[in-house]
Protein backbone atom coordinates (compact mmCIF):
# COMPACT_ATOMS: atom_id res chain seq x y z
CA UNK A 1 0.00 0.00 0.00
CA UNK A 2 1.33 3.44 -0.99
CA UNK A 3 1.09 6.66 1.01
CA UNK A 4 0.44 9.82 -0.97
CA UNK A 5 -0.59 13.41 -0.43
CA UNK A 6 -2.93 15.78 -2.22
CA UNK A 7 -1.61 19.19 -3.20
CA UNK A 8 -5.00 20.57 -2.15
CA UNK A 9 -3.55 20.73 1.38
CA UNK A 10 -1.38 23.52 -0.01
CA UNK A 11 -3.96 24.93 -2.39
CA UNK A 12 -3.19 28.54 -1.42
CA UNK A 13 0.50 28.15 -2.15
CA UNK A 14 2.72 27.70 -5.20
CA UNK A 15 2.83 24.14 -6.51
CA UNK A 16 6.66 23.98 -6.56
CA UNK A 17 6.89 24.98 -2.91
CA UNK A 18 4.13 22.56 -1.96
CA UNK A 19 5.70 19.58 -3.69
CA UNK A 20 9.08 20.33 -2.09
CA UNK A 21 7.48 20.33 1.36
CA UNK A 22 5.60 17.10 0.70
CA UNK A 23 8.74 15.37 -0.49
CA UNK A 24 10.70 16.60 2.53
CA UNK A 25 8.10 14.96 4.78
CA UNK A 26 8.66 11.65 3.00
CA UNK A 27 5.73 11.32 0.62
CA UNK A 28 6.66 9.44 -2.56
CA UNK A 29 3.37 9.96 -4.38
CA UNK A 30 1.07 12.92 -4.89
CA UNK A 31 -2.22 13.84 -6.51
CA UNK A 32 -3.58 17.22 -7.49
CA UNK A 33 -6.72 18.95 -8.69
CA UNK A 34 -7.93 20.75 -11.78
CA UNK A 35 -10.59 22.72 -9.94
CA UNK A 36 -9.33 26.31 -9.92
CA UNK A 37 -9.80 28.74 -8.33
CA UNK A 38 -10.35 26.34 -5.42
CA UNK A 39 -7.08 24.56 -6.12
CA UNK A 40 -5.35 26.23 -9.08
CA UNK A 41 -2.37 23.89 -9.30
CA UNK A 42 -3.41 22.43 -12.67
CA UNK A 43 -5.35 24.05 -15.51
CA UNK A 44 -6.15 21.31 -18.01
CA UNK A 45 -7.09 23.87 -20.66
CA UNK A 46 -3.82 25.81 -20.51
CA UNK A 47 -1.09 23.76 -18.85
CA UNK A 48 1.28 21.31 -20.50
CA UNK A 49 0.98 17.82 -18.94
CA UNK A 50 4.70 17.32 -19.49
CA UNK A 51 5.43 20.22 -17.14
CA UNK A 52 3.63 18.39 -14.34
CA UNK A 53 5.66 15.27 -15.10
CA UNK A 54 8.84 17.35 -14.98
CA UNK A 55 7.87 18.59 -11.52
CA UNK A 56 7.22 15.02 -10.42
CA UNK A 57 10.71 14.03 -11.52
CA UNK A 58 12.33 17.21 -10.21
CA UNK A 59 11.26 16.40 -6.66
CA UNK A 60 11.76 12.65 -6.93
CA UNK A 61 8.17 11.47 -6.66
CA UNK A 62 7.55 7.94 -7.87
CA UNK A 63 4.19 8.82 -9.38
CA UNK A 64 1.13 11.05 -9.63
CA UNK A 65 -1.80 8.97 -8.43
CA UNK A 66 -4.84 11.02 -9.34
CA UNK A 67 -6.29 14.22 -10.77
CA UNK A 68 -9.58 15.76 -9.66
CA UNK A 69 -11.79 16.66 -12.63
CA UNK A 70 -12.35 20.33 -13.40
CA UNK A 71 -16.13 20.11 -13.11
CA UNK A 72 -16.82 17.14 -10.85
CA UNK A 73 -20.43 17.99 -10.05
CA UNK A 74 -21.77 15.83 -12.86
CA UNK A 75 -25.52 16.11 -12.28
CA UNK A 76 -25.82 19.89 -12.06
CA UNK A 77 -22.86 21.18 -14.03
CA UNK A 78 -23.51 21.76 -17.72
CA UNK A 79 -19.78 21.51 -18.48
CA UNK A 80 -19.23 18.20 -16.69
CA UNK A 81 -18.90 16.03 -19.80
CA UNK A 82 -16.69 18.37 -21.82
CA UNK A 83 -14.36 19.21 -18.93
CA UNK A 84 -14.37 15.62 -17.71
CA UNK A 85 -13.12 14.44 -21.09
CA UNK A 86 -10.51 17.20 -21.17
CA UNK A 87 -9.28 16.16 -17.72
CA UNK A 88 -9.04 12.56 -18.91
CA UNK A 89 -6.94 13.64 -21.88
CA UNK A 90 -4.62 15.65 -19.63
CA UNK A 91 -4.29 12.77 -17.16
CA UNK A 92 -3.47 10.29 -19.92
CA UNK A 93 -0.79 12.61 -21.31
CA UNK A 94 0.74 12.99 -17.84
CA UNK A 95 0.62 9.29 -17.06
CA UNK A 96 -1.96 9.76 -14.29
CA UNK A 97 -4.04 6.56 -14.04
CA UNK A 98 -7.09 7.85 -12.17
CA UNK A 99 -9.37 10.87 -12.57
CA UNK A 100 -11.59 11.70 -9.61
CA UNK A 101 -15.10 13.00 -10.02
CA UNK A 102 -18.37 13.20 -8.11
CA UNK A 103 -22.08 13.03 -8.71
CA UNK A 104 -22.64 16.32 -6.87
CA UNK A 105 -25.86 17.66 -5.46
CA UNK A 106 -28.99 17.35 -7.54
CA UNK A 107 -31.15 20.46 -8.01
CA UNK A 108 -33.97 20.77 -5.47
CA UNK A 109 -36.65 20.62 -8.15
CA UNK A 110 -35.30 17.39 -9.69
CA UNK A 111 -36.45 13.95 -8.61
CA UNK A 112 -33.96 11.27 -7.64
CA UNK A 113 -34.84 9.21 -10.70
CA UNK A 114 -34.43 12.12 -13.09
CA UNK A 115 -31.15 13.05 -11.44
CA UNK A 116 -29.90 9.50 -11.77
CA UNK A 117 -30.83 9.44 -15.46
CA UNK A 118 -28.80 12.62 -16.02
CA UNK A 119 -25.88 11.12 -14.11
CA UNK A 120 -26.11 7.87 -16.07
CA UNK A 121 -26.11 9.65 -19.42
CA UNK A 122 -23.25 12.02 -18.62
CA UNK A 123 -21.12 9.46 -16.83
CA UNK A 124 -21.62 7.08 -19.73
CA UNK A 125 -20.07 9.61 -22.12
CA UNK A 126 -17.22 10.36 -19.72
CA UNK A 127 -16.35 6.71 -19.19
CA UNK A 128 -16.33 6.14 -22.96
CA UNK A 129 -13.52 8.69 -23.14
CA UNK A 130 -11.82 7.09 -20.15
CA UNK A 131 -11.78 3.72 -21.90
CA UNK A 132 -10.34 5.30 -25.05
CA UNK A 133 -7.47 6.90 -23.12
CA UNK A 134 -6.78 4.09 -20.65
CA UNK A 135 -7.84 6.09 -17.58
CA UNK A 136 -10.14 5.02 -14.74
CA UNK A 137 -12.85 7.39 -13.53
CA UNK A 138 -13.13 7.20 -9.74
CA UNK A 139 -16.27 8.40 -8.03
CA UNK A 140 -15.55 10.09 -4.70
CA UNK A 141 -18.38 10.11 -2.12
CA UNK A 142 -19.33 13.69 -2.73
CA UNK A 143 -23.01 14.21 -3.44
CA UNK A 144 -26.64 13.18 -3.53
CA UNK A 145 -26.14 9.49 -4.29
CA UNK A 146 -22.52 8.72 -3.50
CA UNK A 147 -22.60 9.38 0.24
CA UNK A 148 -24.38 6.09 0.94
CA UNK A 149 -23.49 2.47 0.20
CA UNK A 150 -26.64 1.91 -1.86
CA UNK A 151 -26.00 5.08 -3.83
CA UNK A 152 -22.40 4.18 -4.57
CA UNK A 153 -23.39 0.72 -5.71
CA UNK A 154 -26.02 2.14 -8.01
CA UNK A 155 -23.53 4.54 -9.58
CA UNK A 156 -21.04 1.72 -10.11
CA UNK A 157 -23.64 -0.20 -12.11
CA UNK A 158 -23.42 2.44 -14.83
CA UNK A 159 -20.12 1.17 -16.24
CA UNK A 160 -17.62 -1.67 -15.94
CA UNK A 161 -14.79 -1.78 -13.35
CA UNK A 162 -12.11 -1.08 -15.93
CA UNK A 163 -13.43 2.47 -16.43
CA UNK A 164 -15.52 3.25 -13.34
CA UNK A 165 -14.32 2.77 -9.79
CA UNK A 166 -14.13 4.57 -6.44
CA UNK A 167 -11.83 7.09 -4.81
CA UNK A 168 -12.92 6.27 -1.27
CA UNK A 169 -13.10 9.11 1.25
CA UNK A 170 -14.15 7.80 4.66
CA UNK A 171 -14.46 11.31 6.10
CA UNK A 172 -17.06 12.30 3.51
CA UNK A 173 -19.09 9.20 4.36
CA UNK A 174 -18.67 9.93 8.08
CA UNK A 175 -20.02 13.46 7.90
CA UNK A 176 -22.41 12.90 4.98
CA UNK A 177 -22.20 16.57 4.25
CA UNK A 178 -19.90 17.81 1.52
CA UNK A 179 -21.60 18.45 -1.80
CA UNK A 180 -20.88 20.73 -4.73
CA UNK A 181 -23.54 23.12 -5.94
CA UNK A 182 -22.22 23.78 -9.44
CA UNK A 183 -21.57 27.11 -11.18
CA UNK A 184 -18.06 27.32 -9.67
CA UNK A 185 -19.44 27.27 -6.14
CA UNK A 186 -19.19 24.67 -3.42
CA UNK A 187 -20.46 24.41 0.10
CA UNK A 188 -21.35 22.42 3.15
CA UNK A 189 -24.75 21.00 3.88
CA UNK A 190 -25.46 19.58 7.33
CA UNK A 191 -26.23 15.94 6.76
CA UNK A 192 -25.76 14.84 10.36
CA UNK A 193 -23.94 11.61 11.10
CA UNK A 194 -23.49 9.55 7.97
CA UNK A 195 -23.30 5.80 7.47
CA UNK A 196 -20.49 3.79 9.04
CA UNK A 197 -17.39 4.52 6.99
CA UNK A 198 -15.87 1.07 7.54
CA UNK A 199 -19.04 -0.79 6.60
CA UNK A 200 -19.49 1.24 3.42
CA UNK A 201 -15.90 0.53 2.42
CA UNK A 202 -16.45 -3.19 2.92
CA UNK A 203 -19.44 -2.99 0.59
CA UNK A 204 -17.49 -1.48 -2.30
CA UNK A 205 -13.95 -2.66 -1.63
CA UNK A 206 -13.76 -4.56 -4.90
CA UNK A 207 -14.14 -1.27 -6.84
CA UNK A 208 -11.74 0.93 -4.86
CA UNK A 209 -8.70 2.13 -6.84
CA UNK A 210 -7.72 5.20 -4.81
CA UNK A 211 -8.30 6.42 -1.25
CA UNK A 212 -8.27 9.70 0.61
CA UNK A 213 -7.07 9.77 4.22
CA UNK A 214 -8.84 12.63 5.94
CA UNK A 215 -9.81 13.06 9.58
CA UNK A 216 -12.32 15.35 11.27
CA UNK A 217 -12.88 16.67 14.77
CA UNK A 218 -16.25 17.13 16.49
CA UNK A 219 -16.78 20.38 14.57
CA UNK A 220 -16.12 18.50 11.32
CA UNK A 221 -12.92 20.43 10.70
CA UNK A 222 -9.90 18.69 9.21
CA UNK A 223 -7.25 17.60 11.70
CA UNK A 224 -4.13 15.41 11.42
CA UNK A 225 -5.06 11.87 10.44
CA UNK A 226 -5.36 9.76 13.57
CA UNK A 227 -6.37 12.60 15.89
CA UNK A 228 -10.02 12.93 14.90
CA UNK A 229 -13.22 10.90 14.85
CA UNK A 230 -13.01 9.14 11.47
CA UNK A 231 -12.09 5.45 11.73
CA UNK A 232 -9.10 5.67 9.41
CA UNK A 233 -7.41 2.72 11.08
CA UNK A 234 -10.45 0.49 10.51
CA UNK A 235 -10.55 1.49 6.85
CA UNK A 236 -6.84 0.76 6.36
CA UNK A 237 -7.38 -2.66 7.91
CA UNK A 238 -10.17 -3.35 5.40
CA UNK A 239 -7.84 -2.30 2.57
CA UNK A 240 -5.07 -4.54 3.87
CA UNK A 241 -7.41 -7.52 4.20
CA UNK A 242 -8.38 -7.02 0.55
CA UNK A 243 -4.70 -6.83 -0.49
CA UNK A 244 -5.22 -3.29 -1.75
CA UNK A 245 -2.11 -2.14 -3.63
CA UNK A 246 -3.15 1.42 -4.37
CA UNK A 247 -2.51 4.70 -2.62
CA UNK A 248 -3.90 6.17 0.58
CA UNK A 249 -3.58 9.89 -0.01
CA UNK A 250 -3.70 12.51 2.74
CA UNK A 251 -6.29 15.20 2.05
CA UNK A 252 -7.80 18.26 3.71
CA UNK A 253 -9.71 21.28 2.43
CA UNK A 254 -6.51 23.35 2.57
CA UNK A 255 -5.16 25.64 5.28
CA UNK A 256 -4.16 29.27 5.64
CA UNK A 257 -0.77 28.84 7.27
CA UNK A 258 1.96 26.98 5.39
CA UNK A 259 3.75 25.69 8.48
CA UNK A 260 0.49 24.41 9.97
CA UNK A 261 -0.26 22.53 6.76
CA UNK A 262 3.22 20.99 6.80
CA UNK A 263 2.71 19.94 10.43
CA UNK A 264 -0.67 18.32 9.65
CA UNK A 265 0.78 16.51 6.63
CA UNK A 266 3.80 15.25 8.59
CA UNK A 267 1.70 13.96 11.50
CA UNK A 268 -0.71 12.28 9.06
CA UNK A 269 2.17 10.65 7.17
CA UNK A 270 3.64 9.27 10.40
CA UNK A 271 0.28 7.91 11.54
CA UNK A 272 -0.48 6.20 8.23
CA UNK A 273 2.95 4.60 8.23
CA UNK A 274 2.37 3.34 11.76
CA UNK A 275 -1.03 1.78 11.12
CA UNK A 276 0.08 0.17 7.87
CA UNK A 277 2.97 -1.43 9.76
CA UNK A 278 0.61 -2.57 12.53
CA UNK A 279 2.21 -0.33 15.14
CA UNK A 280 -1.09 1.27 16.25
CA UNK A 281 -3.34 -0.80 18.54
Amino acid sequence: MKIGCGTVLFRKFELDRSLAAMRDIGFEYFETQAVGPWCPHVDVDKDDPENLVRLQKKYGFKGITGLWSKDGNIIANANAVESGIRTIEFAAAAGIPVVHTGDGKKPKDMSDEDAYKVLEEKLGLITEAAKKHGVVMAIEPHGTFSLTLAGLQRILSIASPDVLAINYDAANIFRSAYVESGNNKSGWQDGGRGENEVDVLKGVIDRVVHCHAKDLNAEKQCVPVGTGLVNVKGCVEVLQAANYQGVVSVETEGGDDFDQVVDLAAKSYAYLNAIIKGEVK
